[in-house]
């Protein structure tokens, strides 16, 4: 599995573009700049499969109608899709991170350590939240507890990162 990253839109927003060795496709978080993305995967020679919506946030998804229409594909996986998917030659799990927002997702490849967080979790920090999701962020955080310390973490924004960076250097993750 290859993870690919384009930086998009005036928040440099994270989108991936996930293959495999049957050139087949995910997109993460068509945020912005649709034409770069369908530029990308075209010049790639990339069959898309599905898309995948860590949340609902306008720099995530203002592009999802156009890619979806570039590609002809109504496939989209978001928080509504808990528990396990097989989807092509992808298997990975659906996470629900509510507290960013009550639509937040990751999605867990666990065959290959990779997790996609969306802003759920950042490189030392967090998404913020509202304070009356507080406790709906806390209790999310807790899936970092039961994954193994190599997975690594692509975030919605910024650099990526891996579990065991986080519980050591992340403050929110700290006491879990």
């Amino acid at each position: 599995m290859k993870v690919e990253k384009i930086v998009n839109g005036f928040l440099d927003e994270n989108c991936y573009i996930i293959s495999n060795n049957e050139k087949e496709c995910l997109i993460v978080d068509p945020g912005s700049e649709g034409e770069k993305i369908v530029s990308f995967i075209r010049m790639n020679g990339y069959k898309v499969i599905g898309i995948l919506i860590t949340h609902y946030h306008f720099d995530h998804v203002g592009e999802l109608d156009f890619v979806k229409n570039a590609f002809m594909i109504d496939t989209v996986i978001d928080y509504k899709n808990k528990g396990k998917i097989s989807l092509g030659g992808f298997e990975f799990q659906v996470i629900e991170n509510f507290g960013h927002t009550m639509d937040s997702a990751s999605f867990y490849f666990d065959n290959n350590n990779i997790l996609f967080s969306g802003d759920f979790i950042f490189k030392e920090t967090i998404g913020n939240y509202e304070k009356n999701h507080e406790l709906d962020m806390a209790n999310s955080l807790k899936v970092f507890k039961y994954m193994n310390e190599n997975v690594i973490i692509y975030p919605g924004h910024g650099d990526e990162t891996n579990v065991k960076h986080e519980l050591e250097f992340n403050p929110f993750l700290r006491g879990l």
